[in-house]
């Protein structure tokens, strides 16, 4: 999710809107120019851009997860996991909702952190969407989709929520082939 924007990697420049697929889910690259590929395997891809005042990513990854008997049981958990991720950050705001994205229940999340300086120099804040959902061919493994930053703002920019919104619109899950007998329940937003 944050990666020291300081280290150098080696990057292919990419066509915009170009079709990704990784096992469970097929995705677009950011529809803008100047887009790089800075990773790409069958677990993870992560698109990079780097302006003046602002690097951003955008990326899909599949995580492993346990078994969950119940949705309610994983999201509770897709959240836990959320927060350990992030809790070696400078916290300003996060938020976490439960939701239904592309069919299935999954875990809506969103974050600024202020930054001391050493992720990233010369830039104050760490913006993070993202979406944490079951993965349709595997009952213990999740696929993230989540798209950050590192900007001087301290609010989402409006070109940030726009690369988000198309970047999450933009994904399509495989159809599941994983049958359970999960009860399916009812579950409130969160804040």
């Amino acid at each position: 999710f944050c990666v020291n924007i300081a280290f150098a990697q080696k990057q292919t420049l990419i066509k915009s809107a170009s079709v990704y697929k990784q096992d469970g889910i097929t995705f677009a690259s950011p529809n803008q120019s100047g887009w790089t590929l800075s990773k790409s395997d069958k677990l993870e891809t992560i698109f990079e851009k780097r302006d003046k005042d602002v690097v951003s990513n955008a990326s899909v990854k599949t995580v492993k997860t346990k078994t969950f008997e119940t949705d309610k049981d994983r999201l509770t958990s897709f959240e836990a996991l959320k927060k350990e991720e992030l809790s070696s950050l400078n916290r300003d705001s996060l938020h976490f909702n439960y939701v239904k994205f592309k069919g299935s229940m999954c875990l809506q999340y969103d974050g600024i952190f202020k930054l001391d300086g050493t992720a990233a120099p010369k830039l104050e804040y760490f913006h993070i969407k993202g979406y944490l959902c079951p993965h349709p061919k595997s009952t213990d493994s999740a696929i993230q989709i989540e798209t950050s930053n590192y900007s001087n703002t301290r609010d989402f920019a409006e070109d940030f929520i726009s690369i988000s919104d198309e970047f999450f619109e933009k994904a399509a899950f495989s159809k599941a082939i994983v049958k359970t007998n999960r009860p399916r329940v009812k579950v409130k937003r969160r804040a």
